[in-house]
């Protein structure tokens, strides 16, 4: 998926910029548009998940990736702390370099440009990238109030 999310990106830049590899972009400006799925797929993606991860975007963020909570800590689609955030982007820099093979410092730079940006200037890949690495097959549920027993996203949701 990335190869071809990386493929897709290179030929969208046009032939000016096809000397370098292309990379999902760290920031999007503006509203995140979005058709429900989510468009990371490593090792941590399970489509049996996919129903719980949209119903925490939706209770969290009304499936809104700019999102910012009224107390404007929590950001993004899923509602990270700054934290989170930035755990999330020292997660992604790290699967980045050693499961999909991406240079050591493209995965540093993109790393760190998420570390030092709000979760809501994330584009989507990164948001639901953080979201599936954080998750981590269901060990990481606590993070969000929804997966909590007997609320609308917790366990037996399906």
């Amino acid at each position: 998926m990335l190869e071809s999310l990386l493929l897709a990106a290179a030929v969208a830049a046009g032939p000016e910029d096809r000397s370098a590899p292309a990379y999902p972009p760290v920031v999007v400006v503006g509203k995140k548009p979005f058709d429900g799925n989510s468009l990371y797929r490593g090792r941590f993606y399970e489509p049996r998940y996919e129903r719980i991860r949209q119903c925490i975007r939706g209770r969290e963020s009304d499936d809104k990736y700019h999102a910012v909570s009224r107390s404007g800590k929590y950001r993004g689609a899923y509602q990270m702390s700054p934290a989170l955030g930035v755990g999330a982007g020292w997660m992604i820099q790290k699967e980045l370099r050693h499961v999909h093979n991406v240079p050591k410092q493209t995965a540093i730079r993109i790393g760190r440009l998420l570390r030092d940006t709000p979760v809501n200037k994330w584009s989507r890949y990164y948001q639901d990238m953080a979201f599936h690495l954080i998750y981590d097959h269901g060990a990481g549920a606590f993070h969000w109030k929804a997966t909590v027993p007997g609320t609308d996203c917790g366990p037996g949701y399906h």
